[in-house]
């Protein structure tokens, strides 16, 4: 974004510079796409825009992309256009069109996106809708600088981005799934998910495999009481002999299923229960590769805020992008979702009338901003969880007025580079003594969260963001930071390629 302030404030810097060298909006062209799997849809119009070649398919493949470049380079000799004052836009990208998009930067040519809505409302008509309109559409908004480069992120970000949302799909999985089983329980051995009935937590290790072997009220009772406390005691669950005596004592006071429906539900259970299990451990290894990834970004030292673990700072890291790209914190926000619409006319004398939030915004980043509020307030820094009293006391709306404060310290430390200290903490006069232990008392805080999710040993590497810091504190403070011994099995299931 431009580093001083426009009365073009939304608009493309790269455009705006693009159109600024050109001299004339003739001497530009802008190249309309309209993506589809198999072949897109390729328009050509100058910067006044005048068509200078309609609309044409290209094939989504190798020697699509090339006719494609070999067209821009004809219609730019021809026009006098220099390939410099070229650019291509199209709406979101989708996937089965970013290979095609990298064939298109590697040659040098500026990609835009534009916003779908922005480009509809650009039609000729709102009727209908087909290929030329749409490209219409979007050679407008291009023509009107209101698109956002497309650009390659480094491989840490583009992989965090892949493993992060991949991770909340199989998260919602999994809980459509624990949700049959629920449903198939309240038939087979209704109470037996309720741990203050059964003594046993539920879709723990010992819950899962009773389920999974069948599972009935009278297969439980039949077992002995000693045999299925030691069965217990084998899976970890605490004080198995009385969990044993109210399971056996749930079965005896359960009403059992219909007989001709029990053996049909055991089975649907157990294949229900060892999908659940698929997707638990499916979960456990995205956390380990998001875990690798997060800890090569400035997205890390998140993780050194209370309430928000390596989860939740992948969100934010993965939606958001590197730190050179995070634009103004009221741009972040709004992008966010977490403010309102205002209205204000009638001169200045009259005060603002404010809406509800808008809709348009990413539903992802702000869905991780609001959870991250939720744990800040119950988790989070003293001087956090204070100030949420206060804006609640005061009647504000506090979710969105702490994602707001989140937002902005978050961008303080991802490009500054440093974890977050409380603000008496940031008083240049600040004793040394305080400062240790405040870094002493982070250090084993930001170890319980990598702990069990990375190889701390490649997590605080020195040439990694955590690392870097360690090593200041180390230097600075005179503090040891050991690293603790992990399992072999844990950390060589942290590492990923």
């Amino acid at each position: 974004m431009p580093t001083q302030r426009t009365i073009y404030s939304k608009c493309n810097p790269q455009l705006l510079r693009i159109f600024e060298q050109a001299g004339h909006p003739a001497k530009v062209m802008c190249v309309a796409l309209d993506y589809a799997k198999a072949q897109h849809m390729a328009l050509f119009c100058n910067g006044v825009g005048d068509l200078l070649k309609s609309a044409f398919a290209v094939d989504n493949t190798v020697a699509g992309a090339d006719l494609l470049l070999k067209e821009v380079r004809a219609c730019a000799q021809r026009k006098k256009i220099d390939l410099k004052h070229v650019f291509c836009g199209g709406e979101d990208q989708p996937a089965f069109a970013e290979n095609f998009l990298r064939r298109l930067r590697q040659e040098r040519l500026l990609v835009v996106r534009v916003n779908a809505w922005e480009a509809k409302r650009q039609r000729d008509n709102f009727q209908a809708s087909n290929d030329s309109l749409d490209l219409l559409g979007i050679a407008r908004c291009c023509l009107n600088r209101r698109a956002e480069s497309v650009q390659d992120w480094p491989a840490p970000y583009m992989n965090l981005r892949l493993s992060t949302r991949d991770r909340d799909k199989v998260v919602r999985l999994r809980t459509l799934i624990s949700n049959r089983i629920h449903g198939h329980v309240d038939r087979l051995f209704p109470g037996f998910l309720q741990s203050q009935k059964s003594g046993l937590e539920a879709f723990s290790r010992a819950s899962l495999d009773l389920m999974q072997e069948r599972f009935s009220p009278e297969q439980l009772s039949r077992r002995p009481s000693q045999a299925l406390a030691q069965w217990l005691s084998r899976r970890g669950v605490d004080e198995p002999e009385e969990v044993a005596k109210k399971l056996k004592q749930l079965a005896k006071e359960t009403l059992p299923p219909a007989p001709d429906q029990t053996v049909m539900l055991q089975r649907i259970l157990t294949q229900t229960v060892k999908l659940y299990r698929d997707l638990d451990e499916s979960i456990a290894l995205f956390d380990r590769q998001t875990a690798y990834w997060l800890a090569r970004t400035p997205g890390a030292l998140l993780t050194s805020i209370g309430g928000m673990g390596v989860t939740l700072a992948a969100g934010w890291t993965a939606e958001l992008g590197p730190s050179n790209q995070w634009r103004a914190v009221r741009h972040l926000c709004s992008y966010a979702g977490v403010v309102p619409r205002t209205k204000q006319t009638g001169g200045p004398s009259k005060d603002a009338v404010v809406g509800t939030v808008q809709a348009r915004c990413n539903k992802r980043l702000k869905n991780v901003v609001l959870q991250t509020v939720e744990k800040v307030r119950q988790f989070g820094p003293e001087e956090l969880r204070q100030t949420a009293q206060e804006l609640e006391a005061h009647g504000a709306h506090t979710s969105f007025a702490m994602a707001k404060r989140l937002v902005r310290l978050c961008k303080c430390l991802v490009v500054t580079g440093t974890i977050y200290r409380p603000k008496p903490l940031l008083d240049p006069q600040t004793p040394p003594a305080t400062l240790v232990a405040h870094y002493q008392a982070t250090w084993e805080k930001l170890l319980s969260k990598w702990r069990d999710k990375a190889d701390l040993n490649d997590a605080f590497a020195p040439e990694l963001p955590l690392g870097q810091w360690r090593n200041m504190a180390r230097e600075l403070y005179a503090l040891e930071l050991p690293l603790p011994r992990q399992r072999s099995a844990a950390v060589s299931g942290a590492k990923t390629p």
